[in-house]
């Protein structure tokens, strides 16, 4: 059951970046929590444009039948991984298995990003896509940072423009 909102008392603006716009795309599997065996939820990322596997986010908790599906894909990590000894923060820190970075998964997410191009929510998982390799994923792109001097505009910059046309800001 989805929880309603009452956005009443609320901007035309606000009403609509609350709406969360979510799109499918591919992303690689990096790491898991839980076991190989019976994973919890998937690790992601996307190479960046130097080649390297870059942290994108984590779905949200794996439904059985996906984490049975999902687990006999996966295959331990080697030596050499890309996020070796890299601590996983969110709430808690998070115990991951390394896995070998081969396997791309379509996940649902919501377009909003961090400036590091990461999702700021939990993706969700759709699929495993067997014939795509980690090399036709889409890279992982930086949002452009806000020059300093661009605040003095009354209407706010990371906005695009038809939207601050629609609101009316």
């Amino acid at each position: 059951m989805q929880e309603r909102v009452d956005l009443s008392g609320h901007t035309r603006l606000e009403r609509l970046l609350h709406q969360q716009v979510r799109e499918t795309t591919e992303a690689i599997v990096g790491a898991v929590t839980g076991s190989l065996a019976t994973p919890r939820s998937l690790l992601l990322g996307r190479y960046d444009n130097h080649g390297r596997l870059q942290y994108t986010g984590r779905t949200t908790t794996l439904a059985q039948a996906a984490s049975s599906a999902v687990a006999g894909l996966l295959a331990s990590a080697r030596r050499g991984h890309p996020w070796t000894g890299r601590p996983f923060c969110g709430r808690e820190t998070l115990v991951v298995t390394l896995v070998e970075p081969e396997l791309v998964v379509e996940v649902g997410v919501g377009v909003v990003r961090d400036t590091s191009g990461r999702w700021r929510h939990p993706a969700r998982l759709h699929r495993a896509r067997l014939y795509l390799s980690p090399g036709g994923v889409p890279r992982i792109t930086a949002l452009p940072r806000r020059h300093p001097s661009s605040t003095a505009s009354t209407s706010p910059g990371w906005l695009p423009a038809r939207l601050q046309r629609v609101c009316g800001e």
